[in-house]
């Protein structure tokens, strides 16, 4: 299940390259708007092509602009002058579907598919599975489901139709009425969706963004190139692919903080307790990291297990460092960069803050940096 989003569909699209990566058997793709879209290129097998108009995709790629619109000047009242003539013309983005989609291999491609548009001309909300449209209407069909307010209504026969998401952004339903037991849906909608109740014995998973991403209407390659990444790790999060609540690091049975602490010798391990007040003076190594070191970590980081206080440790402080955040990590190469970075200067916020935060830190960069000499 694809939701609608405009722009911020390169999120779904990184999602798909996931699902396939993970070797999901998908028996069904059904959509709304851009979703529908996503979706038609899932279906046919069209993820690489898909990936790349995303990573390119500008403004002029989806609709015809009279003026510049990358420039703020005036342009309030210009796309309001378009859209009281009709709205965008989006020609373009019907010859880039065109040139990629196809038709055949969809229909043909052993699974099913949905869209969801609306017929003003007949006030009709519709939801069409790919057996109900007409044989080489198809991309017309996905352009209805797409038409977004702002652009010129989409013209089928004699009938207008306008974007799906205005009746339902997230067609779960589609799914439940081909009978699927197993749902996912990955929701990059910034209007409430409606979910069915879900029927007992059904299992839906849903993913969503775990940063804001942008407007509907930000057709901006770096943007969307990101949030096609983050796409990709979100999912594979939910899938088990990675660990964390913020940053994407491989699984692993080390604890690289607790290990690397185990492997100091005591005057080395003295020098970086003392940093987060911890004395352990006359302790054996284990006692010190265990009954002195992880209890002063656990006031910080709670925690009910050494994997889970190892991650959290990590987290915090790449996140307090300003690490990058949308790529994966090994725990190797996340303690690396945290020893290569640099802590930065206090900002306004911190000064209200009694230095503890910034020992941690310390803390933590030490011990990373102690990994990197061991290694």
């Amino acid at each position: 299940m694809l939701s609608g989003g405009g722009a911020r569909g390169a999120y779904e699209a990184g999602a798909l390259k996931a699902v396939k990566e993970i070797g999901l058997d998908v028996k069904g793709v059904y959509g709304t708007s851009v979703g529908a879209l996503n979706g038609a290129f899932y279906v046919q097998g069209a993820l690489k092509e898909l990936e790349e108009i995303w990573q390119k995709i500008s403004f002029e790629n989806v609709m015809t602009l009279p003026f510049d619109f990358s420039s703020t000047t005036s342009n309030f009242f210009k796309v309001s002058q378009i859209i009281s003539t009709g709205g965008f013309n989006v020609t373009p983005l019907k010859l880039l579907i065109a040139e990629h989609l196809n038709e055949k291999r969809i229909r043909e491609s052993g699974m099913d598919f949905g869209l969801v548009t609306i017929d003003i001309s007949n006030f009709t909300p519709l939801m069409l599975y790919i057996d109900e449209i007409p044989t080489g209407s198809l991309i017309d069909y996905l352009m209805a489901s797409a038409n977004y307010p702002l652009f010129q209504r989409w013209k089928i026969g004699k009938d207008l139709y306008i974007d799906g998401g205005f009746y339902d952004n997230a067609p779960v339903s589609m799914a439940l009425k081909r009978g699927f037991k197993k749902i996912l849906l990955v929701d990059v909608s910034d209007i409430p969706i409606f979910i069915p109740r879900i029927p007992k014995g059904v299992e839906m998973k849903m993913i969503k963004p775990s940063s804001p991403l942008g407007g509907a209407m930000e057709f901006v390659p770096s943007k969307e190139r990101m949030w096609e990444e983050m796409g990709y790790l979100d999912t594979m999060k939910a899938f088990g692919k990675f660990v964390g609540r913020c940053y994407y690091i491989y699984p692993s049975s080390k604890n690289i903080i607790l290990d690397t602490l185990l492997k100091m010798d005591i005057d080395k391990l003295k020098e970086i307790a003392k940093i987060i007040d911890v004395s352990v003076d006359g302790c054996s190594v284990d006692f010190a990291v265990y009954e002195k070191i992880v209890p002063k970590l656990l006031e910080y980081f709670p925690s009910n297990s050494f994997e889970s206080l190892n991650i959290s440790i990590l987290e915090y402080i790449a996140n307090y460092l300003k690490i990058q955040r949308l790529r994966p990590y090994t725990q190797s190469s996340l303690c690396r960069v945290i020893s290569q970075t640099k802590i930065p200067p206090p900002s306004f916020w911190n000064l209200f803050e009694d230095g503890k935060s910034l020992k941690m830190v310390e803390f933590v960069k030490a011990v990373c940096c102690e990994f990197e000499n061991r290694n």
